[in-house]
């Protein structure tokens, strides 16, 4: 493991971690599997940040939230599942923190890599994306908070396809899907008896 990990895992473990009993097993995309304890990985009613308190969205710090359980780690920086340790006037849900450390990015030359990300999760509302609900920048890490996915990896998954590819029908049913829950049923298709 490489130091910088340990260290994130130090000053992460200051801020403040919670954990429960039941197993967790995830692949990362590079094809590790990681085990960690955490309670049930259920997603609450999904918000905005024009949703959470203005206290807590001008002034969010990675001391505003508890790191349950490490959900992985990639090339750039580790996903954990985190909260917010104040329910103040909404139900939060639960979210993947990327975190990143700006020393080994710059170190690695990665730093345009993690704007990119960030970039792209800012600009782009997409159903295939998770939605991000805030961006932590403080002087030692990058902390991009999006939505909680459960069920794992979708890059991992994806490369478990024939082709390494889903399949288009696929995609537009899932997609199909989503516009129902988001819309209801088309006009029509739904009898009155």
């Amino acid at each position: 493991m490489e130091p910088w990990v340990d260290d994130l895992a130090d000053d992460l473990q200051s801020v403040s971690f919670t954990s429960a009993g039941t197993t967790v097993n995830r692949s990362t995309s590079s094809g590790s599997r990681s085990s960690s304890s955490a309670a049930a990985l259920t997603p609450a009613t999904s918000f905005s940040s024009a949703k959470l308190p203005p206290s807590l969205r001008s002034s969010l710090s990675l001391s505003d939230l508890r790191f349950r359980l490490r959900l992985g780690a990639g090339d750039i920086g580790s996903v954990f599942l985190a909260e917010f340790k104040s329910a103040t006037a909404v139900e939060l849900p639960l979210l993947a923190a990327k975190v990143m450390d700006k020393k080994e990015l710059a170190s690695r030359s990665k730093e345009g890599r993690a704007k990119t990300e960030r970039e792209i999760l800012e600009t782009l509302d997409h159903p295939f994306l998770p939605t991000l609900y805030a961006a932590i920048d403080s002087s030692k890490w990058l902390c991009l908070l999006t939505e909680f996915c459960p069920g794992g990896d979708l890059h991992v998954l994806r490369q478990k396809q024939p082709y390494k590819r889903f399949h288009e029908s696929a995609v537009r049913s899932i997609r199909k899907v989503d516009e129902i829950r988001e819309v209801g049923p088309p006009a029509g298709h739904l009898s009155g008896s």
